[in-house]
């Protein structure tokens, strides 16, 4: 299993007259929920809205062949403990959801007894294990979520992101836009003092056409990295675009098959700090030239779970701190302006 990692994303709620609505107006308008509703009962509501989507068309994806949803067999699902509540205090729904890919047919194999072995087919999704905490202001307009990952093989996040887009549209919503995130704090400390270590570019290739070595059916998709270290050690992180750019105008390949490296499907930037000697990672979020660090969870989370997945209290807790320390802040000074005065 690839290092787990934690992804944020914010979107605002778009109504199709341009005013500005919170959540308790989206709850009105398309949940019936009542003019002067307590609190509580307005997220209540956001909740069962969360939760009958995911029986819903929005909770798959057939382009990106893969599904969300909550597995209620306890005999099954080993984490139902953990299955999504709600907290109308923090206006937060979090909890672990099921998800993963569908579409492809495949053999269920007892890895001691290859005898006992079924059909897997299309029409199955092979579903694991991820958390995710969401935030639905009732007094706001914008809200925001975190969700872990395990790698590319291993996430629903763009199913995810998806989801919540089209779950916040009505008659009178617009599909909301989720936009990668990470706190100005998070960016802050880790550029604090660091300079470029190193950058790399990967692309995924698939052939579709036969070469003449015969290696066509062996070699149909296979990645390529391109790793760039520089000798001079002193080279700050904000000169990072400045390199990338420099980078990106240089061609590898031959003649017949020319390939740019600014034409790569990603981008990462590793740095370190010469004064905490520590390194860090960061992924380029190429719509703003932003860096946006990873969150690894490694050393961030004490145990895992014996089936690889992070401890999900420990995870839970972690979450919640990075929520109310770090992103609320920034994603709602107006309430601290506030608490301030």
């Amino acid at each position: 299993m690839a290092n787990p990692k934690l992804e944020f994303y914010r979107f605002k709620l778009k109504h199709k007259s341009e005013d500005f609505k919170t959540f308790r107006d989206f709850a009105i308008d398309e949940l019936q929920v009542g003019n002067k509703s307590q609190n509580e009962t307005v997220v209540k509501a956001l909740f069962k809205h969360f939760i009958t989507s995911l029986d819903g068309d929005n909770s798959k994806d057939d382009k990106l062949k893969k599904q969300i949803v909550i597995i209620k067999k306890k005999s099954v699902n080993k984490y139902l403990d953990k299955q999504p509540a709600f907290d109308s205090n923090s206006n937060t729904i979090f909890g672990v959801i099921n998800g993963g890919p569908y579409g492809r047919d495949r053999i269920l194999s007892d890895i001691q007894d290859q005898e006992d072995s079924s059909v897997l087919g299309q029409n199955k999704a092979v579903l694991l294990y991820f958390y995710f905490l969401l935030y639905l202001p009732i007094d706001h307009n914008e809200g925001c979520f975190i969700i872990h990952s395990n790698g590319i093989d291993e996430s629903i996040t763009g199913l995810f992101r998806n989801f919540i887009s089209n779950i916040f549209k009505g008659s009178s919503y617009f599909k909301v836009q989720c936009e990668s995130f990470c706190p100005k704090s998070f960016q802050d400390e880790f550029k604090k003092g660091a300079t470029l270590k190193s950058m790399w570019f990967k692309k995924t290739f698939v052939e579709n056409t036969h070469n003449t070595e015969g290696l066509s059916n062996l070699m149909q998709q296979y990645d390529i990295k391109i790793e760039a270290i520089p000798k001079n050690k002193n080279i700050a992180i904000t000169e990072a675009a400045k390199v990338r750019n420099f980078l990106s105008k240089k061609i590898f390949g031959n003649d017949k098959s020319p390939k740019s490296l600014k034409d790569f499907d990603e981008t990462k930037i590793i740095t370190e700090n010469p004064v905490t000697d520590s390194t860090k990672t960061f992924e380029w979020n190429t719509k703003d030239s932003d860096f946006v660090p990873v969150v690894y969870l490694k050393g961030r989370i004490g145990k895992n779970n014996p089936d690889g997945t992070p401890d999900f209290e420990e995870l839970a807790v972690l979450c919640k701190n990075y929520f109310n320390d770090e992103i609320l802040p920034e994603l709602r000074p107006d309430l601290y302006v506030s608490r301030a005065n």
